[in-house]
């Protein structure tokens, strides 16, 4: 019989065999190897993604990629454009994942899946994201009154609407519109030849199921071919497809495409020749700036993660991730007087001499990928002085005037505007641009160049008020159309003469 100091040494001893025996069981495997195939066999440049680890790993091309000292049922997802998203579970002898290729063809007669209605809503698992959407002007394109009262020749309720008008000036024109502003219409529906008849989900717009189902770039002329002519689209005819930038998304119809992490993607819409005038062209300013030297992609600033959101679809089979690794869906962050006033620098200065008050000021375009303003062509900033004597107007003796065409109150009173411009033969009236028109100089801030304006005023002047004021549409027609005031005061400084 054994006595207690032998039955102590022998439970030890197989204590210790068990715990050596379950820490070779868990212990990470030295090296395995993944074998990434599809129907036409191995996949080179597969992406390989190990649970929250931000590192991606990708096959050679051979379609293999092999793990080092990884941990032994470690879960994986394997991604590859064209195919559908594949998860797995590491074993000691490694994987073979096969990859199911995407359906071929898009189907025309697919239903959009609706934001909010339905029983596959996508607010019903996304809520957080399609709140920031909704708060966004896509989910409206369609029908933005002002959009509209640009576009249309009536109001819904007969009423003739005036200044300018697409459909009054040049109907033949009427459809190119659609392709941006309704992208989910299709041929036969309502919305195609007249946007303001667009119904049912199409009537939100740039909605969530059609970004979602981008599968990349037309091989086609970027600025030429606009919104969904420019897109290759991937509508199921059985089943469902979702694409995205993310390369481990947890459901089995999911895709990768590369194209959500590129300024390419946002080109559809925001590059465009029309009728002959280059009337958006946000995307070639971007290929031109700093930015898209040093790489960054239009998401970086438009779709930058704010740390809100650490799980896309919580409670629902989402995954949570760093929240610094997740896009917001807030286009526009902060807002858009925010993100002015965020991209320019400014500095004013006064110079007195023994006759005369010298003003200078100095603007410069910072932290932006492209030029400022940017986006509709009507756009535009007006840097603007106002003088003042004993409560008297000051007009300057020498520096840059503003003409009456930008704004009749301000003609002849000294300021810059940034803008694009179209006018008539006689450089006196702004027109849309389906009537083409001259163009004068495009003179909106540059990226990362600062520029200065010298004004001269009379010695007795007692302060000068200056401001930066933003308008998405020239005065003139917001007065015609009766809109509310959409004037953002970028900034405004009253400087003292001493």
């Amino acid at each position: 019989m054994r006595s207690p100091v032998q039955a102590i040494l022998t439970f030890l001893i197989l204590l210790g065999f068990l715990t050596h025996t379950l820490l070779n069981l868990i212990q990470q495997i030295p090296s395995v190897m993944i074998l990434v195939v599809g129907p036409a066999g191995p996949i080179e440049g597969a992406y390989i993604t190990f649970g929250n680890n931000f590192e991606v790993l990708q096959t050679d091309g051979l379609g293999r990629c092999e793990i080092s000292n990884p941990v032994a049922g470690s879960r994986f997802s394997v991604a590859s454009e064209g195919y559908f998203i594949a998860h797995d579970h590491l074993n000691g002898k490694g994987n073979t994942v096969s990859l199911k290729k995407l359906p071929l063809g898009d189907a025309a007669n697919y239903e959009w899946i609706h934001p909010f209605e339905g029983e596959q809503n996508c607010a019903g698992c996304h809520s957080k994201i399609v709140q920031e959407w909704k708060q966004g002007s896509h989910s409206s394109s369609s029908i933005n009154h002002r959009f509209l009262d640009m576009y249309s020749e009536r109001k819904k309720g007969g009423e003739v609407i005036k200044g300018w008008s697409l459909s009054r000036e040049l109907p033949e024109g009427k459809t190119v519109c659609a392709s941006c502003h309704a992208p989910g219409v299709i041929a036969g529906e309502p919305g195609l030849e007249d946007i303001s008849e667009v119904r049912g989900v199409n009537k939100l717009g740039v909605h969530c199921d059609f970004c979602h189902k981008v599968e990349g770039i037309k091989n086609v002329g970027v600025g030429f071919a606009h919104g969904r002519d420019l897109l290759r689209l991937s509508r199921p005819e059985k089943g469902q497809v979702f694409f995205g930038p993310m390369k481990d998304a947890s459901r089995e119809d999911n895709s990768f495409s590369p194209v959500y992490q590129q300024s390419l993607y946002c080109a559809s819409c925001h590059e465009g020749t029309l009728f002959g005038v280059h009337v958006y062209s946000t995307f070639s300013e971007w290929l031109k700036s700093p930015a898209a030297a040093s790489g960054l992609q239009c998401q970086g600033c438009h779709m930058k993660p704010d740390g809100s959101l650490g799980n896309i679809a919580p409670g629902k089979g989402g995954i949570d991730r760093n929240p610094m690794g997740m896009a917001s869906h807030q286009i526009m962050p902060g807002g858009l007087k925010q993100m002015l006033q965020n991209s320019i620098l400014h500095k004013e200065e006064i110079i007195l001499g023994e006759n005369d008050c010298v003003v200078k000021v100095q603007l410069k375009a910072v932290n932006v990928g492209h030029k400022v303003p940017t986006g509709y062509i009507d756009r535009h900033m007006i840097l603007h002085l106002k003088a003042k004597s004993q409560d008297e107007e000051v007009k300057p003796i020498e520096g840059v005037t503003l003409p009456a065409w930008v704004d009749n109150s301000l003609g002849g009173n000294a300021g810059v505007l940034f803008g694009r411009p179209l006018l008539n033969t006689e450089m006196l009236e702004l027109q849309p641009f389906w009537q083409g028109g001259t163009g004068v100089v495009d003179s909106r801030l540059e990226p990362e160049t600062a520029k200065v304006w010298v004004w001269k005023f009379p010695r007795k002047i007692e302060y000068i008020q200056i401001s930066l004021v933003y308008r998405p549409f020239w005065k003139e027609q917001q007065l015609i159309k009766r809109w509310v005031n959409q004037d953002i005061v970028v900034f405004e400084k009253t400087l003292v003469v001493k």
